[in-house]
């Protein structure tokens, strides 16, 4: 029986695998997605009993049988995607380190790699579903041109005037712990216990911002094709596993016949 639950247990870590790698794929054109990859770890150990020689300094390993597999934790990848050029003056792509930040209607602080913004009927910079960018910026429905510096200050330029008017600057925000951030769905985190609070950034060193570009997913459709095949050659192994064990208990059952 024993060898079947182990089967299992790695029969069900596989097919974890295959729905993150899945989820991966599907996110290769999400502007801003980061790859996530599983982490497993090795289950209980059964110590099997010996007889008294051999014991101590004397026995080169012990008797010990595994029961099995888990997942243990699914990290996220935050390294940069390619930068794809969009044309719309409002878009801006983060190259290097931390997060735009975002508000929603009540207030809530969210965090998020998505680049991709405009102007709700107030004139405010907003996400694509209607977030307000922290915070919070008006652009001018009069200004000829909006131009945002790499250190993400935002100006409106008249052609009545040759001086740039600024209007806000765009907040980035890092964690000591990103990878413990938590994933919300519509490229959205949230800060948790395990990715301490927001440390917002102030110099150009740690990230720079990219007008009229956005950034695209970290996703390697190779690399994840490549993984997606193994996950499932080791899923049919794991199954072939209880296939022999319950060959095993037929076996066993029928000498007492």
């Amino acid at each position: 029986m024993k060898a079947l639950y182990t089967a299992a247990t790695g029969m069900a870590a596989q097919q974890r695998r295959i729905e993150n790698i899945s989820n991966n794929l599907a996110n290769v054109s999400t502007v801003g997605y980061k790859k996530s990859r599983e982490n497993f770890e090795d289950l209980l150990y059964q110590s099997l009993s010996t007889s008294s020689a051999g014991l101590g300094t004397t026995r080169a390993s012990n008797l010990e049988i595994g029961s099995g597999v888990r997942l243990a934790s699914i990290t996220r990848n935050f390294a940069n995607g390619d930068l794809q050029q969009s044309g719309n003056q409002l878009d801006v792509a983060l190259v290097g380190r931390g997060f735009f930040v975002i508000q929603d209607m009540n207030g809530n602080e969210f965090y998020t790699r998505n680049g991709q913004f405009g102007t709700n009927s107030n004139g405010e910079l907003v996400t694509q579903a209607g977030n307000l960018v922290s915070p919070g910026i008006s652009i001018p429905s009069d200004a000829n041109y909006i131009q945002i510096d790499q250190d993400g200050t935002i100006s409106a330029i008249y052609n009545t005037s040759p001086d740039p008017v600024v209007v806000g600057t765009i907040q980035v925000a890092d964690f000591i712990n990103p990878a413990g951030l938590r994933a919300l769905g519509g490229n959205l985190y949230s800060a948790t216990p395990e990715s301490g609070s927001a440390l917002y950034l102030d110099s150009m060193d740690d990230y720079s911002i990219r007008q009229g570009f956005v950034e695209g997913s970290n996703v390697d459709v190779a690399e994840e094709l490549v993984n997606m095949i193994t996950a499932q050659r080791a899923f049919e192994l794991t199954s072939k596993a209880v296939e022999s064990a319950d060959q095993t208990m037929q076996i066993v059952n029928n000498l007492k016949r």
